[in-house]
């Protein structure tokens, strides 16, 4: 089957940015069923290259690749083994890593994070949905995982029609995940929660923020989720306390600090309401991250992101010590790390303060960025010392 691009969108999609949009199309063949491997043409003639395409689908095209390879169980195999490769030495002190990364690892559509001998698979396209058993297959012959299970209840998903199946894919799935990060046992219920399991994303600001706290200081973990920062900061001899409203994460936070034999105290709600409530408390904090989950999904939800940024950081810079640190992270593609300074500019007016930064930090390599894909580069954190 065939499908034509545009002249318009043919230096982009030939420059390996693998994202044909709806108005890059200028037409395509009768008959190509959703998630259907196309061969792609200019609109001048010449061959560009292969890629899933689904008329329906937010967008229609996606890159395979930019030869004529088949794609078939040996293309899944050795995508999976070049993912390998690229992560060999990178991730350390840890058995918990990303395997697959979408599009970064040329296989779009497709995350998968590994925890030990258990595999997390998440299927966000008509096209891997359609080869899902060549995937599968690939997972098991190229990994060492004795179990797999799937989490594509994404939104993503969702705009592609798919129905968001969530279940074992192989083998004997815990009921229990555990893994290790540094000297902390991490665990998680895996068909419950968000994402595929766990924020692998932010193993290396954990570390960074663990590094800058000292035994009896106060740290304060906003929207912690499953308390990974809180963890950390407790191991190292800080007082932490935890804010989030999902009442699942905290249950999973609590247990894990009674199995780390750490204590974390816990806030359940509204972050923004109960940072409220810590100012009127008078209570203080030596060290703070505020990461919330995607705030921004489309580019016209940034000005909103940006406020709710601000209000979070005028009150912890408001509850900081002199000296004291700040992480703001965000998740989301469309906010950028000017607009992260932004929000946190006008929260250190806010709190009378002023604030400097000390470092500007990403995802870490075994979630890679390409060049020719910007949309893989997504999390982006500004650490700031109040210096007033």
């Amino acid at each position: 089957m065939k499908v034509t691009i545009r002249a318009a969108a043919e230096r982009r999609i030939r420059g390996r940015y693998p994202f044909g949009h709806s108005g890059d199309i200028l037409n395509s063949e009768a008959g190509i069923e959703a998630g259907e491997v196309v061969d792609v043409y200019s609109e001048s003639g010449p061959f560009v290259g292969r890629g899933y395409f689904n008329a329906s689908g937010a967008t229609p095209l996606r890159m395979l690749t930019w030869g004529r390879e088949n794609i078939d169980a040996a293309f899944y195999k050795k995508r999976v083994r070049e993912a390998l490769k690229r992560r060999e030495g990178r991730v350390t002190e840890t058995n918990a890593t990303r395997v697959l990364h979408g599009e970064a690892d040329g296989t779009p559509g497709i995350v998968a994070d590994l925890y030990g001998d258990v595999l997390s698979v998440q299927f966000r396209n008509a096209g891997v949905e359609r080869h899902r058993d060549l995937i599968v297959k690939a997972l098991q012959a190229e990994l060492s995982a004795t179990s797999a299970y799937e989490r594509s209840d994404t939104g993503e998903s969702v705009r592609e029609g798919l129905s968001g199946h969530v279940g074992t894919l192989w083998g004997d799935v815990p009921a229990r995940v555990a893994f290790f990060e540094n000297d902390l046992e991490l665990h998680f219920n895996p068909l419950e929660g968000q994402k595929t399991g766990f924020y692998l994303d932010q193993r290396d600001n954990r570390r960074l923020m663990r590094s800058l706290v000292q035994p009896g200081q106060s740290f304060l973990d906003v929207y912690s989720y499953t308390g990974g920062f809180s963890l950390h900061a407790a191991r190292a001899g800080a007082r932490s306390v935890a804010i989030d409203k999902d009442t699942v994460a905290l249950a999973v936070l609590e247990q894990a600090a009674r199995a780390n034999r750490v204590e974390v105290g816990v806030r359940m709600g509204d972050a923004l309401v109960a940072l409220k409530r810590l100012e009127a408390e008078k209570r203080r904090f030596s060290a703070a991250v505020i990461d919330p989950p995607t705030l921004a999904k489309r580019r016209d939800d940034v000005p909103k992101a940006k406020r709710i940024f601000s209000e979070a950081a005028t009150s912890v810079l408001r509850m900081l010590e002199p000296g004291g640190v700040v992480l703001i992270s965000t998740c989301a593609h469309y906010i950028g790390v000017n607009d992260l300074l932004d929000a946190a500019r006008i929260a250190a007016a806010e709190a009378e303060c002023d604030a400097a930064v000390q470092d500007i930090t990403f995802q870490p390599l075994d979630h890679p960025h390409l060049l020719s894909v910007p949309e893989s580069l997504y999390l982006k954190s500004i650490l700031l010392r109040k210096e007033s």
